[in-house]
């Protein structure tokens, strides 16, 4: 059912197409029927006073009814199946006007009605259209002998100008160039011998119905040809959007298999993010939970592209939350992840991952290396590569080879994870991002915050690629050591104007916990109010939705953090222009204001998307 609607819609948007073009050429003859007119009217062409009075009142007519089409152009009738008839009809309509005044001019415009017919993609109106013609042609032909431009090949014999004489050798008589007066001519040369009838039909008319058939001929296997093309190439995108729809909904799968949800608690942060550079990749990552002190974590990336590598990286996702369980090294997961996804590999695929365990009690995190980039770990403009054997990749070998590491975490360091579709970004010249520039990145400035984090590491990969397509999957997961240095409270609200009391009541309970100024909360109350504000009624307006609040404070850093998640429409409340320092009168941009004292308020501010969320990160120093 599908199908046939996809192949009725192209075929109405080629006609659609077609009788727009068709109104144009109308016109253009329209155009070229008027100067004829013209021509007559000047004395150009000389003709008897028979055939310029009705050139003079059918040509204006004609041209008139071409350009009608004009009406209907931007018309619900320009679709109907029968409105091509119509237009085509105006065009014989045209050259038999055409051919009827100028016998020996037009008579090759009937080859253009044929060729017309190359628009529709359609045998029958070609068959319509021929029949047309041969008709329209034996009428107009005849219309020319009698008053049309006067035609030798036609009535035999000489015109002569001035005295509008008609002369044959063949009668003593001449004969004015009036209707009646080539009638009598014609009846005279017939019983003189000369059937003119005949010639006229047996060989004028023949001659260009047989050229006329020919181009029929033609235009019918091309039309056919077209038609069936036409069908190829509705079939062919048909599927293609079917196998894209398909791809549409096995990405969805994919991410949601993934952790969507940050990880944020006094001890640890944990944000990740996915770009795929097809509709399903290799890519993967994820974080569970295995007690209460202790995280896992997993990186990697799976060989190949498509749908494969995509069902082959939820079995490792799949494998790894099997059996990511208490008491259990990360070497010991890897290598039943390994003995899992052999199962069933024919196609050889393999993956790369590393696996860590952080321990959020004392910052102690074990990991193992398979086969995978090394992570990034540091603080303050003080990154390093964490020095980890290499190991053997998964999913082809028995044994996997890898070792179980250790490294001691300090309050505020991050592990920056990563895959391969971050070093080997390339630019427009094929020049790789590189772990050198990677590196610089990471210790450019300061991170407070994994989103600051993540948005200047995603801005500098797209700057420095430029235009230059994504060839592979990036993939980016951070992990941050708080130990303990944070307090913080997180809770989650319907987006609705009712629970703005209570969002803002969570902003001032814990500014009351902490000991916060009492001008300080304020502060913070009119900046959440702004913010939460905005996000209901210009992010997520009619749709329904929900805001995540996290309030978080650094002990030793003396630090307030304020971070706003939404899942509402691509919505950066930063870039709003400042309104003081905009218009002549100083109007402000609805939520200019607001947003301008926003950042009066708080030292920092950052946004990012991530995950289909808007995030918004504040912080205050005190």
């Amino acid at each position: 059912m599908a199908a046939n609607q996809e192949h009725e819609n192209a075929y109405v948007s080629n006609e659609v197409s077609a009788n727009k073009h068709m109104t144009s050429v109308l016109l253009f003859t329209a155009s070229l029927l008027l100067l004829v007119l013209v021509g007559y009217l000047t004395k150009f062409f000389g003709v008897s006073h028979d055939t310029f009075v009705l050139t003079v009142i059918v040509i204006p007519i004609v041209a008139l009814a071409l350009c009608t089409p004009m009406l209907f152009i931007k018309s619900e009738r320009i679709k109907r199946p029968g409105y091509k008839i119509y237009l085509l009809i105006l065009f014989v309509l045209a050259i038999g006007t055409l051919n009827a005044i100028m016998p020996k001019h037009a008579s090759l415009g009937w080859a253009v009605c044929i060729a017309l017919t190359g628009h529709y993609y359609s045998t029958k109106t070609c068959r319509i259209m021929f029949i047309a013609v041969l008709v329209m042609m034996a009428v107009c032909i005849t219309l020319g002998t009698f008053i049309g431009e006067f035609d030798s090949h036609l009535l035999s014999g000489d015109l002569d100008e001035d005295t509008q004489l008609i002369h044959n050798y063949l009668l003593p008589n001449t004969y004015p160039d009036t209707i009646s007066g080539r009638a009598t001519y014609m009846h005279d040369l017939a019983a003189a011998g000369d059937n003119r009838y005949v010639k006229i039909y047996g060989t004028y008319y023949l001659g260009r119905a047989l050229f006329v058939t020919l181009l029929y001929v033609v235009m019918l296997f091309l039309n056919k040809r077209t038609h069936t093309l036409l069908n190829s190439e509705i079939s062919i995108n048909t599927a293609f959007q079917k196998n894209k729809t398909e791809l549409e909904v096995a990405k969805d799968i994919q991410l949601n298999t993934l952790p969507s949800e940050s990880v944020s608690s006094k001890d640890a942060e944990i944000l990740a993010e996915l770009k795929a550079a097809k509709e399903v990749g290799g890519d993967l990552y994820d974080y569970v939970s295995i007690d209460e002190d202790h995280v896992a974590l997993l990186i990697g990336d799976v060989s190949g592209k498509g749908v494969p590598a995509a069902m082959f990286m939820m079995k490792t996702i799949t494998s790894f939350r099997d059996f990511a369980t208490a008491g259990k090294k990360p070497s010991e997961i890897i290598k039943a992840i390994n003995a899992s996804v052999m199962k069933g590999n024919k196609a050889s695929m393999f993956v790369t991952c590393f696996l860590a365990i952080l321990n959020k009690k004392d910052g102690t995190m074990v990991y193992a290396n398979a086969g995978h980039n090394p992570p990034l770990v540091g603080a303050n403009k003080d990154y390093r590569y964490l020095k980890c054997n290499s190991g053997l990749f998964l999913g082809c070998f028995p044994n996997c080879f890898v070792k179980d590491e250790e490294i001691s975490l300090k309050p505020g360091e991050s592990v920056l994870f990563y895959t391969d579709g971050v070093t080997e970004a390339r630019n427009g010249s094929g020049e790789l991002f590189g772990e050198k520039r990677l590196l610089e990145v990471m210790n450019k400035q300061d991170y407070t915050s994994l989103v600051e984090l993540h948005h200047s590491i995603k801005n500098e990969i797209a700057s420095f690629v430029g235009d230059a397509p994504q060839s592979d999957d990036i993939t980016i997961m951070t992990l941050k050591y708080r130990g303990g240095q944070y307090s913080y409270k997180e809770q989650e609200f319907d987006a609705k104007k009712d629970n703005i009391p209570a969002m803002l009541g969570l902003i001032q309970d814990f500014g009351k916990e902490h000991d916060f100024p009492t001008s300080f909360t304020n502060q913070l109350t009119i900046v959440g109010d702004e913010l939460i504000s905005n996000i209901i009624n210009h992010g997520y307006g009619e749709t329904k939705g929900k805001i995540f609040l996290r309030l978080l404070l650094n002990h030793e850093e003396n630090e307030f953090i304020l971070t706003v998640i939404d899942e509402a429409k691509p919505f950066n409340q930063l870039a709003v222009v400042n309104p003081l320092a905009g218009t002549e009168q100083g109007l402000a941009t609805i939520g200019g204001l607001g947003i301008h004292i926003v950042k009066k308020i708080m030292t920092e501010c950052s946004y990012d998307r991530v995950n289909g969320k808007n995030i918004l990160v504040l912080k205050k120093r005190f």
